[in-house]
């Protein structure tokens, strides 16, 4: 989705393709991983102004994302709507708070089972600080690095929310018949809902976040754990050796997977290998085969790997294998 687009631009992924997804964020790249089993289903929209961009997205089922932000960009960011907290650099997110990362930052984020939607909005710091100025007659207090998240109140949170949805929704409504000072009017409006919510949430004395040591500590393990068992994809899970590994007992590392991805490391490491498996079945050539590409990620008995996948991502491993 990085390729120059219509200023609104709509697509759907109709299974889950790791691949369609990596640029949902414009000019990123967001490395997406299937967490939970049924049938997948993401709606991704786009809106491009002159500077900045919208981007919003509504899956059905969760994903754990990674990646880093469109270079020279800051990235404001919620869930519009989610049944539960998410994770996001180590921390829980509820619905209601704006995420403001500074130029660059990373981000590892897992949302809570069940259908959501998020919202990104890619905006270089000048531009949104003469918004700022225009709207609210001061700049904002924006980290220079890193990240930080706030509450905003219901009221701001849930105006947020309706100001994305309709945003979205007009600009889907002109199929691109829209004159120049009706787009210029719905940048202002955009940049406007997210000015109001930072500037209502940026108040009060500065101060480190609660826990940020702790925040940082927890993503730093989960970045080394995923690293260390990419490297062993194909071979049987070790629980002892990843705890030897990371110099962290065995049943820390079980709550800090599930608090990370909804389960434990065991299972992160066959649901990872069935990721890769879903993506070399989608992209596979005319010499491959199904039990090539399961030996290749560590899967021996083919009827069980046919079953795990079935379950999984809804269809048989030779329906998925495009020649």
């Amino acid at each position: 989705m990085n390729e120059p687009m219509a200023p609104y631009s709509r697509f759907v992924v109709d299974g889950f393709d790791a691949d369609a997804l990596l640029g949902v964020v414009r000019d990123t790249r967001f490395e997406q991983r299937l967490l939970g089993a049924g049938h997948f289903r993401a709606c991704v929209q786009r809106l491009v102004f002159p500077g900045f961009s919208l981007d919003s997205g509504a899956y059905t089922l969760p994903i754990f994302a990674s990646g880093c932000f469109a270079e020279g960009m800051m990235a404001l960011a919620m869930a519009v709507s989610c049944t539960r907290p998410m994770w996001a650099n180590g921390r829980w997110i509820g619905l209601g708070q704006v995420m403001v990362f500074a130029e660059d930052t990373e981000l590892n984020v897992r949302p809570s089972p069940g259908g959501w939607q998020w919202a990104v909005l890619l905006v270089p710091r000048d531009v949104l600080q003469r918004a700022a100025v225009l709207r609210v007659g001061r700049e904002l207090r924006l980290p220079r690095h890193g990240w930080y998240s706030r509450p905003v109140a219901p009221a701001q949170a849930r105006s947020l929310c309706y100001g994305v949805d309709k945003a979205l929704a007009d600009a889907a409504q002109w199929e691109g018949m829209v004159t120049p000072s009706q787009w210029e009017a719905l940048a202002e409006f955009v940049l406007s809902i997210f000015v109001d919510a930072v500037s209502a949430s940026d108040t009060g004395p500065e101060r480190r976040a609660v826990g940020n040591w702790m925040e940082r500590h927890r993503d730093t393990l989960v970045r080394r754990a995923e690293a260390y068992l990419k490297a062993q994809l194909d071979r049987p899970f070790d629980s002892r050796a990843l705890s030897l590994a990371l110099g962290v007992g065995e049943r820390q590392l079980e709550r800090l997977f599930r608090d990370a991805f909804g389960h434990g490391p065991c299972h992160w490491h066959q649901m990872a290998r069935l990721n890769l498996a879903r993506s070399a079945l989608l992209h596979g050539g005319a010499g491959d085969s199904v039990t090539d590409i399961a030996g290749r990620f560590g899967f021996s008995h083919l009827g069980r790997f046919s079953g795990l996948y079935r379950t999984v991502f809804g269809e048989c491993p030779r329906d998925t294998l495009r020649y």
